[in-house]
């Protein structure tokens, strides 16, 4: 007995000097990228920033994704004064996107470095590492996120057990944010606290990613491999189901919580189909096959798949308030929720946020699935009250109106100071950043 204690002790207390370790390397790149920062922004009084020229990243320079995407694509297709450019790390992105005549880079490219150092503004969706951290100082910095958060974050998360010199970085960089975007305004608490960045820079705008909702956005499926197609000709004639699970640091897996097998059979009964896509921290390599079960790549974009979904399966992802907008049946799959809560915890109690049946078992997924779907062909749907409610509360902002919004704000703050370059503000204060509309630099780089 008391040796497996031991046991247990052990291995937990070796898996957790892993974590540590495998983290560094992140950790010496965050404070290189810091240091560089600083000395830019010493630097940065050499040079004039072009705040007509806007750079935007995602998801630490992964790809072409999320609300810097669509908020890319808006500003695109909407203003012509604005110099757009995508700077991501994904070569394949890169190409794919230049030969679609969009302007794109790799962010530790020369190129992308010195656009970075040239632009006025650069908007983020996870953090300035979505572009060349160092580069942006100086620049208008606009915190887009990935979501309202149900699961903890930043500061209520992982980073107060982080090294001194990581969380003082945190800190610095959390107050050089000018702009943050929210979907609502009970958003603005939960992401101040987790981000550590003051709730008066924050702005309710909704999420850019959001507009598909609405309207079809010009170049969003720019990036793709057809699956998107085979999810449209399922929902021609039939309910299309999409699970979207959350990242899963530890614990059961949710490919080996789902029984495949039985979902399946529930899905032919209904003559509908479910399509699964993992987080892309959490790919799937292998996993149960059925014909109405269907896995999508983790690559795949889900804003191009959610508007064909009649309804949506999830659990603690911020997906379930965006889908909100849509005002369709959730299902929520939380097979382990006492160990998650326990081990990330939450903002808000699980049962107020839940816009339908609360599944914990295949036996009663089955179940909500059937109501679900019931509900999507016009049967009585017991959860369209709530999910009304929880729509004005957490997701107000009409679809296909936000990423306006959040160009509306960011021209606000850059391009209305024309006359106010060598006098500050017109109340005679200095601005708090450099943020007045400047001389175009040549477009040689």
């Amino acid at each position: 007995m008391a040796s497996g204690l031991i046991a247990r002790w052990l291995r937990g207390r070796l898996a957790t000097v892993q974590d540590a370790l495998g983290a560094w390397p992140s950790y010496i790149d965050l404070l290189v990228q810091w240091l560089l920062y600083i000395l830019v922004d010493q630097l940065s009084r050499l040079w004039v920033r072009d705040d007509r020229l806007w750079v935007f990243g995602a998801r630490g320079g992964d790809g072409f994704v999320d609300n810097a995407k669509y908020q890319y694509l808006w500003t695109v297709e909407n203003d012509s004064e604005i110099r757009p450019v995508f700077l991501t790390k994904d070569d394949e992105t890169i190409r794919t996107l230049q030969s679609e005549g969009y302007e794109a880079y790799h962010a530790h490219s020369l190129r992308g470095r010195l656009l970075t150092l040239r632009a006025g503004v650069v908007c983020v969706t996870q953090g300035l590492r979505d572009v060349q951290m160092g580069a942006t100082a100086g620049a208008t910095l606009v915190q887009l996120w990935h979501g309202l958060p149900l699961k903890t974050i930043g500061w209520d998360a992982e980073w107060a057990d982080q090294p001194w010199p990581v969380r003082q970085c945190h800190r610095y960089m959390a107050a050089e944010i000018d702009l943050v975007t929210a979907p609502s305004e009970a958003a603005i608490d939960p992401l101040s606290s987790g981000l550590g960045i003051d709730p008066e820079r924050f702005v309710v705008t909704g999420y850019p990613r959001t507009d598909v909702f609405d309207t079809r956005v010009e170049g969003a499926a720019v990036i793709g491999d057809g699956t998107v197609e085979a999810v449209k000709a399922h929902a021609d004639d039939q309910p299309v189901l999409f699970y979207l699970p959350t990242y899963r640091q530890s614990g059961t897996s949710f490919v080996d919580a789902l029984d495949v097998e039985a979902v399946g059979e529930q899905l032919a009964d209904s003559d509908a189909h479910l399509y699964i896509k993992a987080h892309p921290y959490e790919p799937v390599s292998a996993a149960a096959d059925h014909p109405h079960v269907h896995w999508l790549p983790a690559s795949v974009d889900p804003y191009l798949v959610l508007p064909h979904a009649d309804v949506l399966v999830t659990d603690y992802s911020s997906v379930l308030f965006d889908y909100l907008t849509v005002d369709r049946p959730i299902v929520l799959f939380a097979y382990d929720r006492e160990a998650y809560v326990a081990d990330r915890g939450l903002y808000v109690e699980y049962e107020t946020v839940a816009p339908g049946r609360i599944a914990t078992d295949t036996q009663s997924l089955c179940s909500a699935l059937a109501e679900a779907i019931g509900a999507a062909r016009g049967a009585s749907d017991p959860h369209a009250a709530s999910r009304q409610q929880l729509r004005e509360r957490f997701s107000p902002v009409e679809p296909g109106t936000a990423a306006a919004a959040v160009h509306s704000q960011i021209r606000t703050r850059v391009l209305t100071t024309d006359t106010q370059q060598s006098t500050g503000s017109v109340d005679g204060s200095s601005p708090r950043r450099s943020t007045g509309r400047k001389q175009r630099i040549s477009d040689a780089f």
